[in-house]
């Protein structure tokens, strides 16, 4: 029977995994497809058959090029999606090396866990493989922001600058069913105010339904200057000769990372010091953020006439295995920026056996830590991890670097509301752990008088 429903198959009463499945008519389409991370009982399920026909959704719509909210697409694949994958340019193009890194991190962890036989199944698989991720590539098709784009009879969208990464956006589903119509605004991840690289995002217009995003709905950022905590840590690791380990996100953060660094080093804030981005990922992340330099705070090309700011002379970028093993024989004072942000996987394990176990190393977090994340045990106080199959202790000093976080907190997501001057039907508050939901849907029905709800995974609801 034909109709407009929304259904929540992730990121509900959780912070990762996003997978809206929308219905309008007889036309099926996502609103992004993550996996989930953290817990194991959530990892699980990306191995689990999708709760839907996958070869039945014709569409899906990105909001941004995050993990969490594209790595599930070459697991669809497998199940038989064959549509097409809408998103804005930035997008388009930073999704294809965060799946081909991603099946490249799955692969390399299989054989890993296969050489050392430290799997409980024979063999490990990968969840997908780079012939699954590079199937999907085909699919995509970048479109202008701001644009009115028809994808069936049914159903219609918009992209809307929303800050958070390079090419992040909300989206406005404008869906029919017969002689009905309804609007869906999906704000994606929000992001911060007068953040260092990225505009702010573009305030939201009325729509008929809202799905909000909770990940810091109950948390303000702490007024602090990551600048001067930045300067303060690597001035520490140069008088001590040590070294500055980051786990970063390759996308968004590694570079403003850099930048940061280098302005620091130029206002004579810090001495000049050797700073290494071990990510292949991160150095085409670099790259297509000169490629795009109109959508930046900032001009990457500001100074000194460099084709862009983010090379320079103490910065090295590491791309094979090799030069990244290299960097294990480097003395301090350096820095290391090597992904992932959360400690899942990548390289910085490799840096965390050979760097963690020197109490006058740091391992400084510069971004939300999900529970169950090998950064979430080492920024609550664990003195050990698991990973490879061994347990391993870290002895290094566990610092965070507050303020850079991509994500609004919920006074900015209560500012970025106020430009709705209408209460949607309902605001279906999700993308967020159970207290942080909770705490945003209060807020907003208690401060802008908005009907709230907490959707579960699995809940489907016609509009």
């Amino acid at each position: 029977m034909p109709m407009i429903s929304l259904a929540f198959h992730g990121a509900a009463q959780t912070v990762t995994g996003s997978k809206y499945l929308i219905r309008a008519g007889h036309d099926l389409c996502l609103l992004d497809c993550g996996v989930f991370q953290g817990l194991k009982e959530l990892r699980l399920r990306n191995w689990d058959s999708p709760p839907f026909n996958a070869h039945k959704v014709k569409h899906i719509v990105l909001t941004h090029a995050h993990t969490d909210h594209i790595g599930y697409i070459p697991r669809l694949y497998k199940f038989g999606f064959r549509g097409t994958i809408f998103c804005s340019g930035p997008t388009a193009r930073l999704a294809e090396i965060l799946l081909l890194d991603a099946a490249h991190i799955h692969e390399e962890d299989a054989y890993f866990l296969n050489k050392k036989k430290a799997t409980r199944h024979d063999p490990a698989l990968p969840l997908f493989s780079t012939d699954d991720a590079k199937a999907v590539l085909k699919f995509f098709k970048s479109v202008p922001m701001e644009e009115d784009v028809e994808i069936s009879p049914n159903i219609s969208f918009q992209l809307h600058p929303v800050g958070h990464i390079l090419g992040a956006c909300s989206a406005t589903m404008t869906l029919r069913d017969g002689d009905r119509t309804k609007t869906i605004r999906f704000s994606g991840d929000i992001g911060r105010y007068n953040a260092p690289l990225i505009p702010d995002p573009l305030p939201p217009s009325n729509c008929d339904y809202l799905v909000l995003e909770s990940t810091y709905g109950d948390r303000l950022h702490p007024d602090v200057d990551p600048w001067e905590t930045l300067a303060g840590l690597v001035n520490e690791v140069v008088e001590k000769r040590s070294v500055l380990l980051v786990p970063s996100f390759a996308v968004g953060r590694a570079q403003q990372l850099v930048h940061m660094l280098r302005g620091l080093e130029e206002q004579d804030r810090i001495p000049p010091i050797p700073v290494h981005v071990d990510s292949p990922m991160a150095i085409d992340a670099t790259e297509i953020f000169c490629d795009f330099p109109g959508l930046h705070r900032v001009d990457l090309a500001e100074r000194g006439g460099e084709a862009c700011r983010l090379y320079g002379p103490n910065i090295t970028y590491h791309r094979t295995r090799k030069s990244s093993q290299a960097i294990n024989d480097l003395k301090g004072p350096r820095v290391i920026i090597s992904a992932s942000g959360m400690m899942t996987g990548g390289r910085i394990l490799h840096h965390l056996i050979h760097r963690g176990g020197d109490p006058d190393n740091i391992i400084m977090f510069a971004g939300y830590q999900a529970s169950g994340t090998r950064g979430r045990h080492l920024v609550e106080g664990q003195k050990t991890v698991r990973f490879h199959g061994h347990e391993h202790t870290v002895r290094a000093q566990i610092a965070q670097l507050g303020g850079l976080s991509g994500h609004a907190d919920y006074s900015e997501i209560m500012t970025w509301l106020t430009a709705m001057k209408e209460p949607p039907q309902m605001t279906f508050v999700t993308h967020g752990e159970p207290d942080p939901s909770k705490a945003m849907a209060e807020r907003v029905k208690t401060e802008r008088g908005f009907n709230t709800t907490l959707p579960e995974l699995g809940d489907e609801f016609e509009l």
